[in-house]
């Protein structure tokens, strides 16, 4: 039977709730608390009792020397003091004790020792020799009661007796024996109140730790508008605004997906609409095969395949597939090499390029995607920038960063959607003309290639009236 409930204990506990075990640890504690303090204060007060038991005996004895000494001196001698003495003296001077009776055997009807014989059992006379005078001495670990005999300053003898060990009258049996049964009284009752405590306790801690249950079930069923929303100061209110951030980020992720297919769809509908509108033209006789057209076709294939270079850079800059190699290297040179390779392409946009460089700024880098960062962004200020413009870069080193700066003029930007730059085919093009030939890839994968770097990079509005976009790269 009990192999059974073992087993059966032993399967139901990984189901055991959280509530139970803590019910259970509080109640735990608290009986080994209530035992531990049970057991002392048993102690205790066995000890104290036994202390002031000693503490009676040793006031009672200083009295019985000074009724010794006087018979001393009234008897010149200790002749006539024995054990019956003793003991009377011992039990006080109102009752006389009887003489002792005659012969070897007590009285019939009489059974043990002799009522003076537990007087003085354990308390004993000596002389100042050290002589047994009356009395019955004992042998005891404990060093015994002492009270001296003292006539005319001089000690004629000594009154020992032995310290209780334990308690022996019925009386003190009693006393001691209710004082438990009170304490285990009130440890009982501290035992139910710790339990009903404790109840109540686990009820509120665990009523935050269901909710955040409940929420995170709902975020697993794709419920990621619900939010915890309480205003706690505890780790629990951390955890639970943790739990609204990851909500809020996951609701934002399939929000960025749902954008991120539409537009996917969108960037590759286009042109193979066009090519299909073309290839039918042609078949139908509508349009000649001609150069024109090959060179139009060509054009769209061409967007086709820069869309589809970017998709598969921008997957690997995610996933952490690019490759970097990183050497030393002058950003500073770098960004000057870039901007000369651009100045046709600012001329034919109309936007003048005005360059703020220091002599030399050291880096440790990948050349070939600095050269792709500093690219995309020259690209994408000369892309959305209105003729006449200005394009102004700056780089300065601040604080063991060196900071590069693309300022361009209107059109801008908003708080709010300078926020949104970085992700993946956003424009701030209400439309979908694609007037500059972009698919939007560009800042994402500026941003992964800055992060790869270990460097932030950000988009705010400019000075000039369009858009800045700061990099900041740690000098190493």
């Amino acid at each position: 039977m009990a192999e059974a409930v073992a087993m059966i204990i032993g399967r139901n506990a990984h189901i055991m709730s959280l509530a139970s075990k803590l019910i259970l640890a509080f109640v735990g504690v608290t009986l080994v608390v209530l035992s531990a303090t049970l057991l002392l204060a048993r102690w205790s007060f066995e000890r104290g009792f036994l202390e002031y038991v000693d503490a009676v005996q040793q006031s009672r004895l200083e009295q019985v020397a000074q009724e010794l000494a006087e018979r001393f001196q009234q008897d010149g001698g200790w002749q006539q003091v024995d054990s019956v003495v003793l003991a009377r003296l011992l039990r006080g001077p109102v009752t006389e004790l009887p003489p002792p009776p005659r012969g070897d055997h007590p009285p019939l009807g009489h059974a043990g020792p002799p009522p003076h014989q537990h007087q003085v059992q354990g308390t004993w006379l000596i002389d100042h020799q050290g002589q047994l005078v009356a009395g019955q001495p004992t042998d005891s670990l404990k060093a015994p009661i002492t009270a001296g005999v003292w006539v005319q300053d001089q000690e004629v003898g000594r009154l020992n007796s032995a310290p209780r060990q334990a308690l022996e009258s019925p009386q003190e049996t009693a006393f001691s024996r209710q004082q438990f049964s009170t304490s285990v009284l009130i440890a009982l009752f501290s035992l139910g109140l710790a339990l009903l405590v404790s109840t109540q306790l686990t009820r509120r801690l665990l009523a935050p730790v269901r909710r955040m249950a409940s929420g995170v079930h709902a975020m697993t069923q794709g419920e990621f508008q619900y939010r915890l929303a309480e205003p706690r100061r505890d780790e629990l209110g951390a955890l639970m605004a943790d739990l609204d951030h990851l909500a809020e980020t996951l609701e934002q992720g399939r929000s960025a997906r749902q954008r991120w297919l539409a537009s996917i769809s969108h960037e590759l509908r286009t042109p193979t609409t066009i090519l299909t509108g073309e290839l039918e033209a042609i078949r139908d006789g509508i349009r000649p095969l001609d150069l024109e057209q090959i060179d139009s076709m060509a054009a769209e294939v061409a967007r086709l395949r820069r869309l589809i270079d970017d998709l598969y850079q921008l997957s690997l800059s995610d996933v952490g597939g690019l490759r970097y190699q990183f050497a030393p290297l002058d950003l500073a040179e770098l960004v000057k090499q870039r901007i000369a390779s651009f100045d046709e392409a600012a001329k034919q946009a109309g936007v003048a390029i005005a360059l703020t460089l220091p002599e030399s700024v050291p880096l440790h880098g990948d050349a070939t995607r600095l050269q792709q960062l500093v690219d995309n962004l020259i690209s994408n200020s000369l892309a959305y920038t209105d003729p006449p413009g200005r394009l102004q870069v700056s780089l300065s080193v601040r604080s063991k960063q060196a900071v590069l700066v693309f300022a361009d003029s209107s059109p801008g930007a908003t708080e709010d959607e300078c926020q949104q730059l970085f992700e993946p085919l956003y424009r701030l093009e209400p439309s979908r003309s694609r007037r500059a030939g972009g698919a939007g890839l560009g800042l994402a994968i500026c941003h992964n290639i800055v992060v790869a770097h270990r460097g932030w990079i950000r988009a705010e509005p400019a000075s000039l009236g369009g858009l800045a976009i700061s990099v900041s790269l740690p000098i190493r």
